[in-house]
Order: structure tokens, then C-alpha cells, then sequence
């Protein structure tokens, strides 16, 4: 290599951690591996340093982009690299007002802790958990029967207020002897739907291409060399998964989800999935026995480093020190026990059962005042889902009917996060000011547990959790949080910049709200997932090509851009691996004779038990209708979704065989039952029609909908447009199937908004 080369290889190297959301100081390294010397400048020194000393903007002034510059000089040739940066401002110090007693009832003779957070209030109606400590709780499991209160000491953030409990004994406390909510639709397997051609296939294709593409031996790459074991040539990863990253591995975890949900669900490559995910499952099985044979790791760790980063964690070092080492290991574990449940790997099982009982044996060993603390630590804290792993290694290894082991769930519960948990189980929004990735996950893994033992707890934290994001905290598209946070409830309008709505967040968002859906069938559920998947995450896929490039944050400020990663690995490029192989999972519901049609794309759906094939055809956004034909004979009751943006005065029109049928209508879908025959074919039209929406915070801003799309302008302006529109959009032209003029600027669908700037929002005048 020449001097340039080996210059241009050490800027290409630089890395210096998560540049999209940045508190702390960053670390400016001043050489290169191959011997170029570095220099740094900044274009705002009084934010960022050229030294890497980070001055955040005060509350309110707004989040900061930095560019820092750095100049790298060998053998008298100079290259310069710009790096941008995003300072986040400080958090809002909104004073507390008050604090909500904590009321519970606890049964006679029966043990009770009191919860390790109480609930405060602060101006403007905001709410939130922090921690307490109480005054010499008593044993409960000896008190009668009456009203005890219980004091706290004054509140660290708030020492004019003090705590109080409220805690009832009882003689007999009411119980249920059964679940209130059982499952009611199942889900058809990946392999028994397949998409027709649409945009969500074109997505799905070029994901599988790049997929087949990624060089297995860098994927695995950081485990090799934690684990002492040759690299056999490959390259180091980049960005998020490169050597120097605390968070190394965590990508390898997504593209093993990946390949295994294509070994199940391809239309196109099954077998080629299949080796590729048979052979990083057995390559991690290889590392995993060299962590062990080295003599230096617990038994069963795997990872892409070493035990140094949970070591930390438990001695409550913050981030960006260490960067949660349980999320990067809920990646590897989902991942693993993807290609088992998918894939059918009976090795990948076999790696995370011993790697649950590492789990289990780390953090059963650490007091609950600990795992509290741990688990309420910004990033550095974050699990992922882990608790939702547990669970499901439980439940997996218990059909598996050999390796069940009672740690499992026991690990699971040990994951329990109170600041969230507290709150949500009391149906109180405090998600103000969290970082809303971190806290999704958990929710899934409370979901997870409910699912095994039936307990309602877990089920109404899920659920209210659910209602307060899609309610008062999601933005046009569905998703959630400006620069990874949740912000107060019903604030959009404050929050439109390039930081908002983080892919992960809507990855989750759609776990969850699945999930719930089983137990609730109704559209609710299902036009949140329309709304999200149509507009987030079928947009935030790089459509030029298989490049594996998708936004870590879609930009709903004016004139915001997309950018599509594919080099950095952030987490956002981790679940969107598997957000576009996966498009079929929620087409189609099944319950004894119903099939449930929750989402209008072309697709062919082989139903087993009933020996029929369904197939659903149509560009339905093109053409705003769906045709099902019926290959085989039987009796189906099909219940259609009707969308909440349809409007009452047209309501959907159904025909079967061309003839119009009349319809009833349950929890927002029509129900057509009828015994098909061999050939027939039943048509739903669902007319699209622009609708406004306003701002929650500021009826001035507003957006466009046709139908279930959210229409974009496309301008490169970087204030609001102004736009005069009534409730009548009279001012609205329709130029095309999707396409549409209002005062000289043209509106497009955000999944089509790819190749410039565009408006998310608009400012009403």
C-alpha cells in the first residue's frame, strides 16, 4: 500500500462511539494503526472541543450538529475526514410538585416488598418514577389485619417531599383463579406465506440479495478474537461492531434472526439460508467451548469480549465506559434461539441453554437492591429484552421436553425494572425523558412471562404501556422519541427534527403490538401496525439497491433527509435486517374457521389445516382494493380489517364472485363467512381519501394521510411550509394514483420520498 492508502485505511478507521445521540466527552485519538499522525478542529468549539470536551446546549435551545475535522499527516501527505456529531441538549429540570402515595393490599401472612420507586408530578402534568428509600419497612408476614403507613426519606431529587405507603392487610386478598386474557388467534407459520410482487416484496428481495451477500467470517469476526480462535482472513467489522466498540456482536445476534427467518420464510433461497445459518451456528459453538477451554470465562459465556463489561455493570459503571453488555447479549441470545425455532438448529439451543445459566448464575448472585440500580442506569443498564429471552428459552426448552430448567424463568423475573414497571402497572405515563429503546424491549420480555404463568400484572403493564406510546407519544408515521427519547405525552409539533423516530423503536413497537393482538383481536392493534409499517419501516430501507442501508432515524423536520446506513452498524441496521424478510408475519391471523385479514398486501397464504391456498392480489395501494382467490374448498370466515380512515359514508364495498354482499362487523373487521368453493374470489374495495391531522401541541402544524400513507412535500426549504387548507382540502389536486399538488408543491408518499429532501409536517395559516 502506498502512504495515501495506508492513510485513507486509518481514517476509514476512526472510531469514536455512537455520534448520533452524544452526552458525554468523546475520546480523539491522535494516530492511526498504520502511523498517520491526527490532528482535530471543530466548527463549534463552544459544543464540542477540538480536544473532544462536550459543552451541551441548555434545555430548550435545541440539540447541536457538530463537525469535527480531522487532518491526518504521513510521509508528507495529508487526507482530512468530517465527522458529524450530534450534541444532545441538557434534560429539562422541571421542578416536582408533589409525590403519589403508594397504596397496596397485601394478604394476611403473605410477603410484600414495596416498591423500590415512588411517583412524582411536576409542572405542566408531568410524571415520573424515582427511587426511594423507606424507613424501616416491617415484616408484613406478621402484621393483622389493618392499615399500616410507612414512611420514606426525603427524596434526592426533591427533599421537601416525603414519601408515604399506604399498605392494607387483609384476611383474604380477591384472586382469580384463572387468566382474564387468553390467547385467541394464532399466527401462520413464516413458511406458509408468501409475498406477490409489491413494494414490500421489491424491499424483501433486495434485503435476501444483500443478506446472501455478508461474509459470514466477519459477522463472526469479534468472537473469534475474544475467544482466541483464528479469524481465517476475514475483515474486522465496522462502526457499532468494529474492535474498538464496546457494543461488538450485537449485529451478528440481528443477522442470525435474519437468516434464520429466511431458512423458514424465503421464497427464494431457503437452502442457502440454511447453510449460512448452519454454519455461524456451529462456528459459535466453536467459540463458546474456546471461551470455556481457555480456563478464564464462567461456564457457557459467549460473547464478542471478554466478562470485563458485566464486571462493570455491577459495579455501576457508566456509559459510554461500558454499553450494555445484557442488550448486545440479548441479540446473540434471540438470534440463537431464532435459528432453533425457525431453523430448527438443534446446536443453536444447545449454546443458549448454557448460555442462560451463565446468565442465571451471574445475576442470582446479586442482591434485588443491586439488579434495581443496574437495571435503572441509563444505556449502560440496558438489557434489551432479556427477560423476554429467558422466558422463551423456558418455553422452548420446555417443548423441547429434555433440558427444562426452573433458572430460566427464575432469570427472567430477575430482570425487573421498576422505574418502568411501577408506573405502567398503574396506568401512569412516565415515560417522559427515557430513553425509549431501552424500555420497549422490557415490555416484550413482560409479555413474554405473562405468556408462561398467566399473570395479569405483566399483561396490563404491556398493555397500558402500549396505549400511552401509540396515544400521546408516536409521531405521523408511528414512531416514537427524538434522539432515542420519549418526550412529555402529546408533544410533536416540539420535536421535529433529523433525530426522530428511531427504526428500533418501531421494530419493537410491532412486537409488541402483535402480541397484544393475539390476546385482543381488534383493529386497533392492527391499524397502529398498518400505519407504522407502511410509513416507517417500509420506508427506512435503502431502495436503490442490496446494500443493507436503513435510517436510524426517520427526519420529520423541513426539509429533512433521509440517510441510509451501511457501514456504521448501529442498532437501527441490526433490526433492519430482519424488518424486511419478515413482511408476511402479520398478514393473516387464524382461529378455528376465521381467518383474520389484517394487512391489504399481495401475498399467497397456504392454509393446512383447511387444505386451501388464498390468494391475495392487487397493488392495494395503487388500486384501493384486494382480491382473494380460493384454490381448494371449504368453509372460511373471512374477517376483513376495515381501516379507521375509512369514512363512514363509504364504507367498504365486498363482493364475492362479483356479486355484492352485505356484511356485519366485530372489533373493526367485516366477517364474510361462507363455504368457498374451488375457484371463487372475494373482493374488498377500500376507498382512500385525504385526511388532516393537527399537531396535539400545535393545531398549526399539521400533516397529510391518503388512506393509510403519510403524504410528504417534497422542498428542500428548511423552515415550514405554509399551507391554506380547510377541513374540506379543497386545495388538494390529484395528479396521479399517489401523487398530489397543493399550491405549486407536489406530495408523495413518505415510502417513496428516497432521493431528496421532503416535509413531514406543515405549518396551517
Amino acid at each position: 500500500m502506498t502512504d495515501k492508502d495506508l492513510i485513507q485505511k486509518d481514517l476509514d478507521g476512526i472510531y469514536l462511539g455512537n455520534l448520533h445521540t452524544v452526552e458525554a466527552d468523546l475520546t480523539l485519538p491522535t494516530e492511526g494503526e498504520n502511523g498517520s499522525s491526527f490532528t482535530w478542529t471543530s466548527n463549534h468549539n463552544h459544543v464540542v472541543s477540538s480536544e473532544g470536551k462536550v459543552m451541551r446546549p441548555e434545555t430548550g435551545s435545541g440539540n447541536r450538529i457538530v463537525t469535527l475535522t480531522v487532518s491526518a499527516i504521513k510521509g508528507g501527505i495529508k487526507l482530512c475526514r468530517d465527522i458529524d456529531v450530534t450534541v444532545l441538549e441538557k434534560p429539562s429540570q422541571i421542578a416536582v410538585t408533589g409525590v403519589l402515595p403508594v397504596v397496596s393490599e397485601v394478604e394476611k401472612g403473605k410477603e410484600y416488598k414495596l416498591p423500590g420507586v415512588v411517583i412524582v408530578t411536576k409542572e405542566g402534568g408531568i410524571f415520573s418514577a424515582v427511587p426511594v428509600i423507606w424507613k424501616e419497612a416491617p415484616d408484613f408476614t406478621s402484621l393483622d389485619s389493618g392499615l399500616y403507613m410507612i414512611s420514606g426519606e426525603p427524596l434526592e431529587s426533591a427533599p421537601e417531599f416525603i414519601p408515604v405507603a399506604q399498605v392494607t392487610v387483609v384476611d383474604k386478598a380477591t384472586v382469580t383463579d384463572e387468566a382474564t386474557h387468553v390467547q385467541k388467534v394464532r399466527s401462520f407459520d413464516l413458511e406458509d406465506v408468501h409475498l406477490l410482487r409489491s413494494c414490500f416484496d421489491d424491499n424483501r428481495r433486495r434485503f435476501e440479495d444483500f443478506l446472501l451477500s455478508c461474509d459470514d467470517d466477519q459477522m463472526l469476526y469479534c468472537f473469534r478474537t475474544a475467544s482466541g480462535l483464528p479469524v481465517k482472513n476475514a475483515e474486522p467489522m465496522t462502526g457499532w461492531d468494529s474492535p474498538e466498540c464496546l457494543l461488538r456482536g450485537h449485529t451478528t445476534g440481528h443477522y442470525l434472526s435474519a437468516l434464520a427467518l429466511c431458512s423458514k420464510g424465503s421464497r427464494d433461497n431457503v437452502i442457502s439460508f440454511k447453510h449460512k445459518m448452519d454454519y455461524m451456528v456451529r462456528s459459535l459453538e466453536e467459540c463458546q467451548n474456546a471461551f470455556q477451554a481457555s480456563g478464564k470465562y464462567a461456564p457457557g459465556f459467549l460473547s464478542g469480549y471478554s466478562e470485563e463489561q458485566f464486571d462493570k455493570l455491577e459495579e455501576y459503571e457508566v456509559y459510554p465506559k461500558i454499553w450494555a453488555p445484557y442488550y448486545t447479549l440479548h441479540k446473540i441470545m434471540a438470534g440463537l434461539l431464532d435459528c432453533y425455532e425457525f431453523g430448527g438448529s438443534d446446536i443453536a439451543l444447545s449454546i443458549v441453554e448454557k448460555l442462560g445459566m451463565w446468565v442465571h448464575r451471574r445475576l442470582s448472585r446479586c442482591k434485588p437492591e443491586q439488579l434495581t440500580k443496574m437495571w435503572s442506569m441509563y444505556i449502560a443498564g440496558e438489557y434489551g429484552g432479556m427477560n423476554e429471552v429467558m422466558a422463551r428459552l423456558d418455553g422452548l426448552a420446555r417443548l423441547d421436553g429434555l433440558n427444562s430448567k426452573p433458572e430460566y424463568l427464575e432469570t427472567a423475573y430477575l430482570f425487573e425494572n421498576e422505574k418502568l414497571f411501577v408506573p405502567m402497572e398503574q396506568n401512569i405515563d412516565t415515560l417522559a425523558d427515557i430513553h425509549a429503546n431501552q424500555h420497549v424491549p422490557q415490555v416484550i420480555g413482560l409479555f413474554e412471562i405473562f405468556k408462561h404463568t398467566g399473570e395479569e400484572r405483566c399483561y396490563n403493564i404491556a398493555r397500558n404501556f402500549w396505549h400511552f406510546v401509540v396515544h400521546n407519544h408516536s409521531f405521523n408515521i408511528g414512531g416514537s422519541g427524538e434522539g432515542e427519547m420519549f418526550k412529555e405525552p402529546d408533544r410533536i409539533a416540539s420535536y421535529l427534527t433529523d433525530k426522530t423516530a428511531e427504526s428500533c423503536v418501531s421494530y419493537n413497537m410491532l412486537k409488541l403490538t402483535r402480541q397484544l393482538f393475539q390476546y385482543q383481536p381488534c383493529s386497533m392493534y392492527m391499524d397502529y401496525y398498518e400505519r407504522t409499517l407502511y410509513n416507517h419501516i417500509a420506508a427506512c430501507g435503502d431502495p436503490s439497491g442490496p446494500t443493507g442501508g436503513t435510517t436510524y432515524f426517520m427526519p420529520l423536520r423541513p426539509g429533512g433527509i433521509k440517510v441510509f446506513d451501511t457501514k456504521e452498524n448501529t442498532c437501527c441496521h441490526g433490526t433492519g435486517l430482519e424488518n424486511h424478510v419478515k413482511y408476511q408475519e402479520s398478514i393473516y391471523f387464524k382461529n378455528d374457521d376465521s381467518l383474520y385479514v389484517n394487512l391489504y398486501i399481495a401475498s399467497e397464504l397456504v392454509w393446512k389445516e383447511k387444505n386451501l391456498i388464498i390468494r391475495q392480489s392487487g397493488d392495494f395501494l395503487e388500486e384501493q382494493r384486494a382480491a382473494f382467490e380460493i384454490d381448494g374448498s371449504g368453509f372460511i370466515e373471512f374477517r376483513l380489517r376495515l381501516p379507521f380512515w375509512l369514512q363512514d359514508e363509504t364504507r367498504a364495498t365486498i363482493r364475492i364472485n362479483e356479486k355484492e354482499v352485505e356484511y356485519k362487523t366485530q372489533d373493526g373487521y367485516a366477517l364474510i363467512s361462507n363455504t368457498f368453493n374451488d375457484g371463487d374470489k372475494l373482493e374488498i374495495d377500500l376507498p382512500f381519501h385525504l385526511r388532516l391531522e393537527k399537531a396535539p401541541d400545535d393545531p398549526n402544524v399539521a400533516c397529510l394521510y391518503y388512506g393509510p400513507l403519510v403524504m410528504v412535500i417534497e422542498n428542500d426549504k428548511q423552515d415550514f411550509i405554509e399551507l391554506i387548507l380547510d377541513a374540506s382540502l379543497s386545495g388538494v389536486e390529484k395528479t396521479g394514483s399517489l401523487e398530489f399538488s397543493v399550491e405549486n408543491y407536489r406530495l408523495i408518499p413518505i415510502i417513496s420520498a428516497n432521493n431528496g429532501p421532503f416535509h413531514a409536517y406543515f405549518k396551517l395559516r
